[in-house]
Parts: structure tokens; sequence; C-alpha cells
């Protein structure tokens, strides 16, 4: 037994004179990571151990470190106290640097993410973070990193609107692959727009097709999708452009030649329907059917200016 102020017993000595020995004689090889520690303990035996009040001191503090740290895991409170902790030990978030957004705001992000009470690096949960960053309807994809001792980087991935999709009197921004982005905003007015049931899962196809014939695409309004299964075109003039299910290319290549030789487009046409394989079928506008109508005869009253 050890006491306080005095040298152990020489039995006590003596054996760990004798580890000492053998480790550095050869009888029993050490690990080379031992060896020190074991020379270490000799000397302590062979000088004695004392214990002085701020050795006592260190060692209560470290017990009731412990016993406090035990308790709390416990209790369930660990979490916390290792996050109080490590934010004292210089590892509080001090900077979030923040990037790749235009659409999304800094308020979104930080507003969307758990930085915890004490806010700290150590114990922060990224990929918490990814995934409620990713659940913000702009964002496509968005990446979060620790950047030890103090700062946290975000990069955020947004995602892109191709069209307008105009179904049951609502607006929304959708990606190409029909998926809804927003609700529409007058910045994304140049999109093309896409109108009617399934037009937005369909439309990159076909906006992409049209696209192809510049005489025609500079002068749509519309692209409108007709029962889930053919295409009309609203042209910026009012005139509608009729194409047939499966044919769209051939058609819309047909009419991009009669719009070069003829100008087509430009003329007082209402509707111009490609749908039959062997002809165009063309009527004209309201007010050119109007112009057109038998003058009507009036018949004078007797005794009465007409």
């Amino acid at each position: 037994m050890l006491q306080i102020g005095r040298k152990v017993s020489a039995g006590m000595a003596g054996e760990a004179r004798k580890a000492a020995a053998v480790a550095d004689a050869g009888g029993i090889v050490l690990p080379r990571f031992l060896r020190k520690p074991v020379r270490h303990l000799a000397r302590l035996f062979n000088h004695g151990i004392i214990f002085r009040p701020k050795v006592i001191a260190s060692l209560a503090s470290v017990l009731s470190l412990g016993v406090g740290l035990a308790y709390a895991v416990e209790s369930g409170h660990g979490e916390r106290l290792v996050a109080y902790g490590t934010a004292l030990a210089g590892f509080k978030i001090a900077n979030v640097e923040i990037s790749g957004v235009k659409e999304v705001s800094r308020i979104d992000v930080l507003t969307n993410i758990d930085l915890g009470a004490e806010r700290s690096l150590f114990s922060f949960d990224a990929h918490a973070a990814r995934e409620a960053l990713r659940k913000l309807p702009w964002v496509f994809e968005a990446r979060v990193a620790k950047a030890y001792p103090d700062k946290l980087v975000i990069d955020i991935v947004e995602r892109t609107p191709f069209a307008v999709w105009q179904n049951n009197g609502e607006l929304w921004l959708v990606e190409r692959d029909g998926a809804k982005v927003a609700r529409f905003d007058d910045r994304f007015a140049a999109l093309p727009l896409v109108v009617g049931a399934g037009a937005a899962n369909d439309a990159a196809q076909f906006v992409s097709l049209v696209a192809r014939h510049p005489v025609i695409a500079s002068q749509v309004k519309a692209h409108v999708r007709i029962v889930e299964r053919r295409w009309n075109l609203i042209l910026q003039n009012g005139v509608t452009i009729l194409l047939p299910e499966g044919r769209e290319e051939t058609e819309l290549a047909q009419l991009a030649k009669l719009e070069t030789e003829n100008s087509l487009i430009s003329r007082d046409i209402g509707e111009i329907d490609m749908r039959m394989p062997d002809r165009v079928v063309m009527r004209l506008s309201a007010k050119a059917a109007e112009r057109l109508k038998p003058a009507e005869t009036l018949q004078k009253t007797p005794g009465k200016d007409t």
C-alpha cells in the first residue's frame, strides 16, 4: 500500500527493478512502445511516489470530470456535454461559407440546418444538414464539409428550370424531366411555355424539335399538349398550327419550308392543319373571313331613309 510522502516498500521496488531489467536484458522482449513506460515505472518505485497537493487536485478534477461525463452519458445528455466541451476547446463554428446560391438565400440555408445551441463543429451533423438542404425547392444537390477548427463550408447546386408549365390555371417552373421547381416568376418569362396535362413531362423533346427551325421557333407563343397525344403550336400572331401525332419532325420541316418560300404565317390565316399526310389545310382568320362575306342587300322601307 502506498503512503503519501513515503517511499514504497523494498519488495515492490525490487519487483519493478526486475521488470525493467527483464525488459532491457532480453528475458522477455517488450514491444517498443512499452519499454519506456516500464523504465519510468521502475524509477518511480525506486525513488518513491510523492503525492503533492497540486497532483491530488489534478487527479480529483480528472476523476470528477470522468464521473460527470459518465453520468451525462447515462442520463442522455452526453452529446450536448461533448458539444459544449468541444466548443469551449476551440471547435465552435465561427464562419459559415456558402457558395453556389442564386435563387436560394443565405437565410434559407442557415434556417434549414441545425447548428446546435453550442455551435460545435465537432458535433455538427453534416449528413443531416445535407438532407435538409436537399428538401428546399431550388436545391438539386448540397455539399456540406467541416473545415477545422471553426469553419463550415456549404456548396449548393441549384436546379435549372427548362420551361413554364400552365395547367389548370396554375403556372409552374419545371425541369427538363417535368419535375416542378417553384411557382412561376416573371423573371423566367422568356422560357418556353408548355400548356396542358402531360405537357411538362413530354415537352423537352418537342421543344427541341421546334428549336431546330428558327423561322418557326422565333414566332412560337405556346406549345399545347392535346389529350397527351399530340401537339399544337400557338404563334405570336394568333395562328394555330395543328401537328399530327408521331410525325412532328417531318411536318415541322415542311412548315419551315413553306414559311421560308411563301411567308405563309404572316398571311391572314387563323389555322394551319397539318394532321393529314397528303395535304395542308389552311383556314382564314376571323377578320379575313368577315371581309370575304358577301355583301348583304338592304331593302328600303317606304317613307324611311335607309
